[in-house]
């Protein structure tokens, strides 16, 4: 049968799952507590992976590619969360978090195939590249903004033709 994984049907492994879920994030909790004291938000990015791994599981058990889409920014964003609280590098966090939208819509146009997301991580990429370049002072705002308004003008006609001509 298609509805089942062995003899377990996909809603109550995914109820299952979710039972894990929630023991781990309670266990993470704990730990953010007792241990990881120094990192107060910790447990946000513990449950930012959590959640994702579980939406990414549902996404593939039912074939739905917004979900997956979902899954793979808030893991990501959980994973990177993670990261910079770790290395202490908190003043690069909106790197972090731009990269984890450009993995995500690549993922995306990978696992599902949609050339939109191809469209979105192409743009990320280069926001991400300018991102980089005004980070670390080589760019001034001004620059920066009108660089990403160009990139915005471009990315909205982009999608007005694609969707006129498709």
């Amino acid at each position: 049968m298609r509805g089942r994984i062995g003899n377990l049907k996909k809603s109550l492994f995914l109820n299952y799952l979710l039972i894990f879920s929630i023991l781990l994030f309670f266990g993470a909790i704990v730990l953010n507590i007792v241990i990881f004291k120094d990192f107060p938000a910790l447990w946000f990015y513990a449950f930012c992976l959590i959640l994702g791994i579980f939406e990414l599981f549902k996404s593939r058990f039912f074939k739905l590619d917004s979900i997956f889409y979902l899954g793979n920014v808030v893991t990501l964003i959980g994973i990177s969360g993670i990261i910079f609280l770790f290395t202490q590098t908190q003043a690069y966090s909106h790197i972090y978090i731009l990269s984890s939208f450009l993995l995500s819509s690549f993922l995306t146009f990978i696992v599902c195939g949609q050339k939109f997301h191809l469209v979105i991580a192409y743009s990320l990429f280069f926001v991400l590249v300018f991102a980089l370049i005004y980070t670390f002072s080589i760019i001034s705002l001004p620059i920066f903004i009108a660089i990403l308004c160009s990139f915005l003008v471009l990315l909205i006609l982009i999608i007005i033709v694609n969707f006129i001509w498709s």
